[in-house]
């Protein structure tokens, strides 16, 4: 791709609104990461799911965010749906030390992954490699970005994707996703944090060492392990993103994804219950932030609730099914 004067994007670049849903209107062009890459977004040419098995837009979705006790909001979030593909996702990135990085996260690992997604859709069937490996790429994708860019802000992250009966539930650091199951929960994503037995052996292995100051943190800097951005801190912070892939049933009702703001005050089970008391995803959204500030919580407060009731009402599985975890974070170990 040649050279692009700043804030002009090529053709068919950025999603149209429909497409995608932002908390605010975010700045960065799309143009300086995709001349990295080598190539433009062409949205028009990816698989096509023709007859498939949900509608994507019955999923009804709530937001809500506060900053909540800090002086200034550094998380942010996106929510893509391309109902042609049956693609659809949600994403919480809770930023410290500055907006920049998780707004770039936010803007730029969708788009990336629907890049990659199209790209290997021309090849055959049997030699296509698998979607998790591109959600991965993504986010490491986007850290070497930010790396390149001087970037000194991070970021962790979390976003739920669906593909029809699919999911792709991607964590990096302690940014969770929760789902609803058979009037239970059940925790998609794993907190990355320093003192966990497989983070703290992979940062020490790598030189690096884990000071606990009430909590335990990297280089006695982070209370996190893996994050984007974050330069500083490489490469014992990692943006190696835990995945976990499988497939929706008809007992899922609804799924959570939000930052630490509501997690280190509110537990899964006390979320998931707020959300089904509520009328709508909105309002559930709403509840869960407010409960959140109200128990104590001093760190901004992003939610994301999604209903999934109508979209999988007409599945034929009726139980969830997790097939496989994807981390190449602790790998070799």
């Amino acid at each position: 791709m040649g050279t692009l004067s700043p804030g002009v994007a090529p053709p068919n670049l950025y999603p149209s609104r429909d497409q995608q849903i932002f908390r605010r209107n975010i700045s960065i062009p799309f143009c300086f990461f995709y001349s990295d890459i080598g190539s433009p977004i062409e949205y028009g040419v990816l698989p096509d799911y023709n007859g498939g098995v949900a509608d994507i837009d019955l999923i009804d979705v709530g937001i809500s965010e506060d900053t909540g006790y800090r002086s200034s909001m550094e998380d942010e979030h996106a929510v893509y749906r391309r109902p042609n593909l049956q693609f659809f996702s949600a994403e919480v990135y809770d930023g410290h030390g500055g907006r920049r990085a998780s707004q770039v996260a936010a803007e730029m690992i969708t788009p990336h992954f629907l890049h990659t997604w199209n790209r290997e859709s021309e090849k055959t069937l049997s030699d296509q490699l698998p979607l998790s490996l591109f959600l991965r790429d993504a986010y490491v994708a986007v850290d070497n970005h930010l790396l390149r860019e001087s970037v000194e802000s991070g970021t962790t992250g979390a976003g739920l994707y669906l593909i029809a009966d699919r999911f792709f539930a991607v964590n990096c650091g302690d940014t969770k996703i929760v789902i609803g199951i058979d009037g239970g929960v059940n925790e998609l994503t794993v907190d990355h944090k320093p003192d966990a037995p497989e983070e703290l052996e992979r940062i020490e292995r790598l030189g690096g060492y884990v000071i606990s100051f009430g909590v335990s943190r990297v280089m006695g800097i982070l209370a996190v392990s893996r994050a984007l951005g974050d330069s500083s801190l490489k490469p014992f912070v990692t943006a190696e993103p835990r995945i976990a892939e499988g497939y929706l049933g008809r007992e899922n009702d609804f799924a959570v994804i939000a930052c630490d703001g509501v997690w280190d005050v509110l537990t899964p089970d006390i979320v998931i219950a707020i959300t089904r008391a509520a009328k709508d995803a909105q309002a559930a959204a709403e509840n869960i932030k407010t409960t959140a500030i109200d128990s104590g919580s001093t760190d901004n407060v992003t939610v994301i609730v999604l209903d999934l009731r109508a979209y999988v009402a007409k599945l034929k599985r009726g139980k969830m099914e997790i097939t496989q975890i994807i981390d190449g974070a602790n790998q070799g170990r």
